[in-house]
């Protein structure tokens, strides 16, 4: 299939595979076999560390292994400085390979980066992920794609599930094709220098698999697979030398499009004037008037795009919520084909205000309080490569996002978000003093425009 590497997840094999791995030529990232989701617990810990010093001192022969993996996606990690203590132990057990001390260290029950180790791995479903290397650590995809398909009699237990089911071998080639074109972007656009697919072959519940379960059917034109796998090795050079210089965009605090919301939806320059839809009331807001939203029906639509989310951007609003629950609600959002092209939300999932993309946020420390007035600012920096929120003037977050977007497709809105092609989380709460600019706010000019309460 064209492979030059593969993630050994949570298992050791026998020593033959790894003989096999060395005539091949074939990479091998090589996990600890991990605990349950939750911590280890502390009698436990010492254990657990002596077996992954075992499998290291056992396996160092093998010239196949180019990494060593002590943690996946926090699965019974149990704080993050100890997670940093053990990458470095593991490197100075073995010094000649990379220690990649977190797979999936934006994921899950993850107690974040340790900063340790020659690797930041982020893992994405579908992906792939696009961590940017730092100073002294290489950036990895460890986890992306799962796209299944359902082959009937060659399954565990015959059902399962994957991250994106498919109807046919065909349209599961095409993803994965699709998919794997995106890891080149990635590379060249943020400089990762391995990506991970899952996975080899299906497994008890899961049909995400190149083959079925009983190796015996292969599930996708492996002619294909091979080609796009070919030329990632051959084009992916980890460079992120490819990335456009922004426009100077238009100077000032207004921005290109400012909605004051006293007693109107009306753009103050009358270029991007939105309309009022559903459950939207005007009330007292922060400065005048504002917009209250029922977190049901309401927003207001712009009717077109006013960003071009191709290049850098800042969405700032005033904001005060009626609740801070598990539900998502969106303060303003641009809406893609199928997901919004960016969200400055409040996150349910993590009960935080973020600025997002699909699977990428930048957070906010703490949560915030219902019936308090905050001012959001999300900024996307395409020549940095992320996501940045500020709240109250502050930088309260980043995120790494260097992929590339595509240009504008659908209408700028505020008071919900779309995601899987459907209109969804709706603001419960108010909103004031929307602003939208055509470039990278500084943090001097969001301090500024906090001050001014506009």
């Amino acid at each position: 299939m064209g492979f030059n590497a593969v993630r050994k997840h949570i298992k050791v094999e026998p020593d033959r595979w790894y003989y096999w791995a060395d005539k091949l030529g074939l990479m091998v990232w090589q996990d600890m076999p991990a605990a349950n989701t939750g911590p280890i617990p502390e009698q436990w810990r010492g254990q657990f560390e002596s077996e992954l010093h075992e499998m290291v001192r056992e396996h160092s022969s093998f010239t196949s292994i180019v990494a060593w993996v002590p943690f996946n996606e926090g699965w019974g990690e149990w704080d993050r400085a100890a997670t940093g203590r053990i990458a470095d132990d593991v490197k100075a057990q073995d010094p000649t390979r990379l220690v990649d001390a977190h797979s999936g260290v934006n994921c899950c029950n993850s107690h974040g980066d340790a900063g340790r180790g020659d690797v930041v791995d982020f893992h994405q479903y579908l992906g792939p992920a696009s961590p940017s290397p730092s100073g002294d650590r290489v950036a990895i995809d460890g986890e992306h794609g799962g796209f299944g398909l359902k082959t009937s009699n060659h399954m565990w237990f015959g059902d399962g599930q994957a991250y994106e089911m498919e109807p046919d071998e065909a349209t599961l080639t095409s993803k994965y094709v699709q998919n794997q074109e995106a890891v080149i972007t990635s590379a060249k656009a943020c400089g990762i220098s391995a990506s991970i697919y899952t996975q080899i072959t299906d497994v008890e519940a899961e049909l995400n698999g190149f083959y079925t379960y009983d190796r015996q059917v292969a599930k996708m034109d492996l002619n294909q697979v091979k080609a796009i796998n070919k030329k990632i090795i051959a084009q992916a050079d980890g460079s992120a030398t490819n990335v456009p210089q922004p426009s100077p965009g238009t100077p000032g605090l207004t921005g290109i499009a400012f909605y004051p919301l006293d007693g109107t939806a009306q753009d103050a320059a009358g270029d991007h004037d939105s309309t009022v839809v559903g459950g939207a009331a005007f009330v007292a807001g922060k400065n005048g008037d504002g917009v209250q939203f029922d977190g049901a029906t309401g927003y207001l639509d712009a009717g077109a795009p006013v960003l071009d989310t191709a290049s850098d951007y800042t969405a700032a609003a005033w904001v005060k919520l009626d609740r801070a629950d598990g539900g998502f609600q969106t303060v303003v959002s641009q809406d893609g084909p199928t997901n919004s092209d960016f969200y400055l939300q409040y996150s349910g999932a993590d009960q935080r205000f973020a600025m997002s993309f699909a699977g990428v946020r930048a957070l906010a420390p703490v949560k915030p309080n219902p019936g308090q007035w905050y001012h959001l600012a999300g900024v996307r920096d395409t020549v940095k490569g992320e996501l940045r929120l500020y709240v109250d003037g502050e930088l309260a977050g980043t995120a790494s996002a260097c992929l590339p977007q595509s240009g504008p497709t659908g209408h700028t809105v505020i008071g919900r978000g779309r995601f899987g092609g459907n209109p969804v989380d709706y603001l419960d709460g108010t909103a004031d003093q929307v602003h939208l600019y055509d470039r990278a706010l500084s943090a001097d000019e969001i301090r500024q425009l906090y001050a001014s309460g506009s």
